[in-house]
């Protein structure tokens, strides 16, 4: 959070102070990995009761082409709820955050009708899923919408909330539905945990189109953990990325199904897949582009729909260390497709300069400027590459070895130019003869104008 130091001996009609950040940012990258910092490093603020990430910085090349004003990301605070949150790209520092929505899963900005806004998750958050709603706020951080599936037993989960260009949001959905296990070694009545995906119109919430998994894919495809009889219904889906294509039809990231799929938009039928058991293309990268596993956020890169980046966890339990992995080592990834040939190639692999494993969680940001951002899930790092691979930014918030206890997480982590400006007050404290200053949002302060009222108190 931005803040003013004021000595209160100075008395002064007027006085303007530039932002900067509470902390500095941390570099012994020894200490902080040896839990000298604490397991979660945080910094508190005085004139806000918000916490936010201490980072240590591994490599940041200040001078190296990109784009992006903010930082969005989402990650834990000890003894603060789940929360959206923004940092200024230039150094890190904490521009918005609010607890109150005790959640931000997939905070990010998104356009709808021509307009940015500011998008996440908020709801009841379980084990590898949840219900609850996806929240549009304003450039001014008012509430626009806050959207939920309809006709489903639960509602909007927090893997994926999503904007089409045609108005549309979509949802992804998971709930428990009571079928025939048996070709996978359940009882015949047994308790699944299916997913759904809904779009509606944002506008309206009126339904445009609901799609279910169990209805299209066969349990047998699974390539998961084997079936195990669980209160919450046995995960054999796990959906996490869903995007409406030109034409209309939808692109899906199945986890455990190892699977990539472009779904129609009419019928709900699968048109092709990348991955998994029914694989539709020859790889000709000597099945380095098809043996992604247990992936996350695979998006097309443009409207050509030719090519697809995803976060290829390439495991699903930790099977090896962090840092310094030596199998089943995470990657974020690129793939282009030939329709005419059916042929898949991997046009590039960029693997963390430490060497990590996420086994969950995860994104892959494509930038602007052929950049890519880097939310490496449960490893409590995010990265940028540049197209060529070259590391323009990593940075860690918290020690390598809590990514087994599940990490930063981050979940995902985004990069866009954002222009806010919040309609609440700036907040004040005085403490011990200095004066700090914050205001939650704010995205376009550079100094602080202090005005004393010249006799003996600097407000």
């Amino acid at each position: 959070m931005p803040f003013l130091r004021f000595s209160s001996i100075l008395i002064a009609t007027f006085a303007a102070l530039r932002v900067q950040a509470d902390e500095p940012l941390l570099t012994d990258s020894v200490a902080y990995n040896a839990w000298e910092y604490g397991d979660r490093p945080y910094q508190t603020y005085k004139s806000s009761t918000l916490r936010s990430p201490r980072f240590l910085v591994n490599t940041w090349n200040k001078n190296a082409s990109t784009t992006g004003s903010h930082i969005f990301m989402a990650p834990a605070n000890p003894g603060q709820k789940p929360s959206p949150m923004i940092l200024s790209s230039k150094d890190l520092s904490l521009v918005y955050a609010d607890p109150a929505w005790d959640g931000g899963t997939d905070t990010r900005m998104q356009f709808h009708d021509g307009q940015p806004y500011l998008t996440f998750w908020s709801g009841f958050d379980q084990k590898g899923h949840g219900t609850g709603g996806g929240v549009m706020l304003d450039t001014n951080y008012n509430i626009f919408k806050n959207l939920t599936t309809t006709g489903l037993v639960t509602g909007a989960d927090s893997h994926d909330f999503k904007m089409t260009n045609d108005g549309g949001a979509i949802m992804n959905n998971y709930h428990i539905v009571y079928t025939d296990l048996t070709s996978i070694g359940g009882p015949e009545n047994g308790t699944l945990l299916d997913c759904a995906f809904q779009e509606v119109d944002v506008e309206t919430g009126e339904i445009r189109f609901t799609w279910k998994a169990t209805d299209h894919f066969d349990l047998t495809e699974g390539l998961a953990d084997p079936y195990s009889d669980v209160e919450t219904g046995f995960d054999w889906f796990h959906m996490n990325a869903i995007s409406k294509t030109v034409d209309g039809n939808y692109l899906i990231s199945i986890r455990h199904l190892r699977t990539v799929a472009l779904i129609n938009g009419t019928d709900g039928s699968r048109i092709w897949q990348v991955g998994g058991v029914k694989n539709s293309f020859k790889d000709l990268s000597d099945g380095k582009a098809t043996n992604f596993a247990f992936q996350h956020d695979a998006r097309f890169t443009d409207n050509n729909e030719t090519e697809i980046t995803l976060f290829d966890n390439h495991a699903m339990h930790v099977t090896s260390s962090t840092a310094g992995c030596t199998q089943d080592c995470t990657r974020a990834m690129r793939v282009a497709l030939d329709y005419e040939n059916m042929e898949v190639r991997l046009v590039s692999e960029f693997y963390h300069p430490a060497s990590v494993q996420a086994w969950a969680q995860g994104g892959y940001h494509l930038l602007p400027n052929g950049n890519a951002m880097i939310g490496w899930g449960v490893v409590p790092a995010m990265t940028e590459f540049d197209p060529e691979g070259n590391v323009i930014m990593d940075v860690q918030l918290r020690p390598w070895n809590t990514t087994e206890g599940g990490g930063g997480p981050l979940y995902r982590v985004y990069k866009f130019d954002w222009v806010a400006q919040p309609l609440t007050q700036p907040s004040c404290a005085y403490v011990d003869g200095t004066v700090y200053v914050s205001w939650n949002g704010a995205t376009e302060v550079h100094s602080w104008a202090l005005v004393s009222d010249g006799i003996c108190n600097p407000l």
